[in-house]
This record gives structure tokens, sequence and C-alpha cells, in this order.
């Protein structure tokens, strides 16, 4: 008998989705902000400004300068603490990163999001491919035409979009 209890509550708790502060930003960023919004890192270098590590905006011209994580606390029902705390830093993250990965792999891989949240994975800290636990490093070398001293950018990029779409607690 308690076989079927046990079963029923894993199912509620997946239907629940994730912890607080264990979400995916880019899946909240396009469930709850897309639609006004577009896309982050575009709104980011857009609509933010980003100076002394401090994000602030001028959303849409309208409203003067504030600041962005108090913001995030009560826009359109707020996020909870965490999530505004995870909001906020990687739309500072996006606000301070050239468009790079747009420019250079965007024909193949139109979100960087989905590259990392469907292929990559970190392992003990260390970027890999999800399937073929390739170090990303060593495939950077061969893939797209990347020069030695891009791969740099391009790994930090990765790895933090990594640590955003996989907050675990």
């Amino acid at each position: 008998m308690r076989r079927p209890a046990f079963a029923l509550l894993l199912f509620a708790a997946a239907l629940a989705g994730p912890p607080a502060g264990a979400a995916d930003l880019h899946r909240l960023w396009e469930e709850r902000c897309a639609r006004c919004h577009g896309d982050a890192g575009g709104f980011a270098r857009d609509a933010l400004s980003a100076a002394d590590e401090r994000l602030q905006g001028r959303l849409q011209g309208r409203l003067p300068e504030r600041d962005l994580h108090a913001f995030l606390l009560r826009h359109q029902g707020g996020l909870p603490e965490a999530e505004a705390q995870g909001v906020y830093a990687m739309l500072l993250a996006q606000a301070q990163t050239p468009p790079l990965f747009q420019e250079r792999c965007g024909l193949c891989h139109p979100k960087a999001a989905d590259l990392v949240r469907d292929q990559l994975v970190l392992r003990d800290g260390v970027l890999v491919g999800r399937y073929t636990g390739r170090p990303v490093a060593a495939f950077l070398e061969t893939h797209g035409r990347i020069a030695a001293d891009e791969r740099p950018f391009f790994m930090d990029l990765l790895t933090r979009l990594a640590r955003e779409v996989d907050r675990a607690p």
C-alpha cells in the first residue's frame, strides 16, 4: 500500500518543478520575460547598463535608471529572491558580454542556452559533451574555426551558461 502513495508523491514533486533557487534561468526568462522583452542577451545589451558590477536599466527609455534587482522582486508579480538574484547575475553577465557567440556560432546554434542545455554538462567543474564526455576545450580546437585566443572567451561563456541552466542547490 505504501508504494502507490510514494509513486504519487514522486510524480507530484516532478510536476512541481525544480526547488526554488535551482531554476534554469534561461528557461525562466523564456517563460516569464521573453514575450515582452525578447531574448535575454539582446535585452541585456540593448536596454541595460552595467557599471561597477551593478546593473541598471532604462526600461524602454520611459523610466529613470533604477536598481534592477529591486525591480525584479516586484515586476509582474515579482520573482522569489533566489531567482531574482540569479536573473540579475545572468543579465549582468550578458550586458558585459559581446554577442560573439551569436555572430560566430548562431548560424548552426541559434541559442547558446539551448546548445548548453542539450549538449553540454559540467562534470567535476569541467565542461564536457553530455554524451561523449569529451572536454569542450579540446573540441573547440577543431570546431567552428575558433582561434586559440578566442577559446577562453567561448569556454567562459559556455561554462557560465552551464551553471545558469543547471543551478543545482
